[in-house]
């Protein structure tokens, strides 16, 4: 079942009891209840925050700090690891997703590409990339020390020789970088980060003369008064005030949140140096992929 009708419930009413107190459900409801399924697992999340709310109530005050930073999340990396996993396996991804993507990808990347992805965390979207291109190469970075040792130990036992994991700042990615990669893919990561400008900055930097970036990231109105009409809005408003926002705020960053907003990303992608003519945005359920061509783009 695809994600769509788990995020399509938002907020309803999933089980009925009867007067025989009888619990039952439909079935795609029930589909939603199962441990491997996407939308549950990402509402685990609120799991990994409850306990962070006197924190979070503290950088409320004036005398308080900016925010909670990732070393006070050591699940973190697990919680999006699962869902990452679980959503990739509902969407059938990359296949589905490159589909969505076009630009001529998946063929490029059957015939062989240079690829980076930034702020990788747990490595999930390039190992699954990599194995199934297996002629591409693949650079994989990530500020988390100690997930991109375990990512490297996954690799192997995948028997992936095509990706090498490094540390490195997606906000001031190296100049050694420059028009090196031919498709740098984002996952979820943008919003999170504590200087986004300067990371948009650096996309045209490091890809060739004809190149690719897609960003897929949440999907949400910059408009707060469009977005409220929204059922899942309230969670998600939730969800990035303890988290997305107070990492970025807690390292001196700029708090965008997961409900920056697609109109927002794309001032910032202008204000960055892409032209109107090369964006291309893809609204498909929770998340907006944003479709970046230099150039020529891939051939």
């Amino acid at each position: 079942m695809g994600a769509g009708v788990g995020w399509s419930y938002g907020l309803r009413r999933l089980i009925d009891l009867n007067k025989e107190m009888e619990l039952s459900c439909k079935k795609e409801v029930a589909a939603l209840l199962i441990p491997s399924s996407e939308t549950l697992s990402m509402f685990t999340i609120l799991e990994m925050l409850m306990d962070k709310e006197e924190k979070i109530g503290k950088c409320f005050k004036k005398s308080g700090p900016a925010g909670v930073p990732y070393s006070d999340f050591p699940t973190f990396q697990d919680w999006m690891a699962n869902w990452t996993d679980n959503r990739n396996l509902e969407e059938d991804f990359p296949t589905k997703y490159f589909q969505t993507v076009g630009s001529n990808l998946s063929a490029a990347m059957e015939k062989g590409l240079d690829v980076i992805e930034p702020g990788c965390g747990a490595g999930r979207h390039t190992m699954a990339v990599a194995k199934k291109y297996p002629n591409s190469t693949f650079t994989a970075f990530d500020i988390d020390r100690a997930q991109l040792e375990r990512n490297k130990v996954a690799c192997e036992m995948m028997g992936l020789t095509n990706v090498t994991f490094l540390y490195a700042d997606f906000c001031a990615m190296p100049e050694e970088w420059n028009g090196r990669f031919d498709y740098l893919m984002i996952y979820d990561c943008m919003h999170d980060l504590p200087h986004p400008a300067q990371a948009m900055a650096g996309l045209k930097r490091v890809l060739k003369e004809d190149g690719l970036v897609t960003m897929m990231d949440i999907n949400t109105s910059s408009d707060m008064p469009t977005q409220v009409q929204t059922p899942m809005t309230a969670v998600m408003y939730n969800i990035s005030m303890h988290h997305c926002m107070s990492v970025s705020l807690a390292n001196g960053g700029v708090g965008l949140g997961a409900c920056w907003g697609v109109e927002l990303a794309q001032s910032m992608l202008q204000d960055a140096g892409w032209k109107e003519a090369e964006v291309r945005v893809v609204k498909v359920e929770l998340h907006a992929i944003y479709i970046m061509t230099k150039g020529a783009g891939l051939h």
